[in-house]
């Protein structure tokens, strides 16, 4: 396998036949489905042939659209489309992993005619999933969508890869359950009393790093970012130090808390988890720059400071702090 196959993995075209029967028999043309994820009746039909992630999301994009249902036909009743979206913008205000999920779980239970969610905070947790009328998904399309679709979204909210301790199916293993070793990283058994992910309780405690601004993006990469293997860059410290690294005139903590869509008190405590805070990464940010622009040797100390919005006397006091040295004695030793 590839690096682009592990980060875009084909599927089996079992998901389409699926998809587009359930869709049809709902009153969804299928020409028009067909066209919009650029797939043929050959290709839907040749299981030698497998779909990509942006096909199948183009599909199930237009599935939800078509039939107003972002559970695609299979549940008891539709879940009009939007519902995700109204229940993802509420839990990137959450503090942590464990409160993201309480908020989801609640919400589903209480406007999803269709499935019910248990949270089981036990040592490892459990996020247990029942379908009101398991006979209208056979295939089981649903109970598998849905669960890779909350590890996955759960993954983004915090910014790291969740490793699953066992992933559970109440029904028998079905013939394209090869497929899950694309799907489900870890252990995964059939037969089960309910259909659920497993996972290190520690992970309850991980911060909400997500704001505003990327929910938005995040959103409108879907469904495909939940076919496509999920790439972070980890920490809140690393992504406050690249805001403030890119930006000309870093923002301020009020600022940058403002931004991603949450409270500077909130921002501040996940920092700290970290073993940093807002000032050290920002001293970290100037120091950085400071030298940079004294050994090009064409900046004055004043525009120095200028640049990193201090004053000069403030900048030659915490220059010296950070390298012993004053500006103009660092630039002198450098140069010599």
């Amino acid at each position: 396998m590839t690096m682009d196959e592990l980060h875009r993995p084909e599927l089996a075209m079992h998901y389409p036949r699926v998809l587009l029967a359930r869709a049809e028999a709902r009153g969804a043309g299928r020409a028009e489905l067909l066209q919009a994820a650029g797939l043929t009746d050959a290709e839907v039909v040749d299981d030698q042939v497998r779909v990509s992630p942006a096909q199948l999301g183009a599909l199930l994009r237009a599935i939800w659209i078509a039939l107003d249902d972002e559970l695609s036909g299979f549940g008891a009743a539709p879940q009009r489309f939007g519902g995700f979206a109204l229940m993802a913008r509420q839990m990137i205000h959450c503090e942590n992993l464990g409160e993201a999920l309480r908020y989801s779980v609640r919400f589903y239970n209480l406007t999803s005619p269709a499935m019910r969610w248990e949270l089981v905070e036990g040592r490892p947790c459990q996020l247990q999933l029942r379908l009101l009328r398991p006979d209208r998904d056979p295939d089981h399309f649903l109970e598998e969508f849905i669960l890779l679709l909350w590890h996955r979204f759960c993954n983004w909210l915090i910014g790291a890869r969740i490793p699953l301790t066992h992933t559970s199916f109440r029904f028998s293993a079905p013939a394209h359950s090869a497929e899950y070793r694309l799907m489900f990283p870890g252990p995964v058994s059939f037969d089960r009393p309910y259909s659920g992910i497993s996972f290190d309780a520690a992970w309850m405690q991980a911060p909400v790093i997500r704001s505003r601004q990327e929910l938005r993006r995040y959103l409108g990469r879907l469904p495909d970012e939940w076919f496509v293997k999920q790439d972070f860059e980890g920490s809140v410290s690393e992504r406050v130090l690249r805001i403030l690294t890119d930006s000309p005139r870093p923002p301020g903590l009020q600022e940058l808390a403002e931004n991603w869509g949450q409270s500077s008190r909130t921002l501040h405590r996940q920092l700290r988890r970290e073993g940093t805070s807002f000032r050290m990464l920002l001293e970290q940010v100037r120091r950085e720059r400071a030298v940079g622009m004294l050994l090009d040797g064409h900046s004055r100390v004043r525009d120095i400071a200028q640049a990193l919005d201090m004053t000069e006397p403030a900048f030659s006091r915490a220059f010296k702090q950070w390298t012993g040295l004053s500006p103009l004695a660092h630039r002198r030793a450098r140069s010599s």
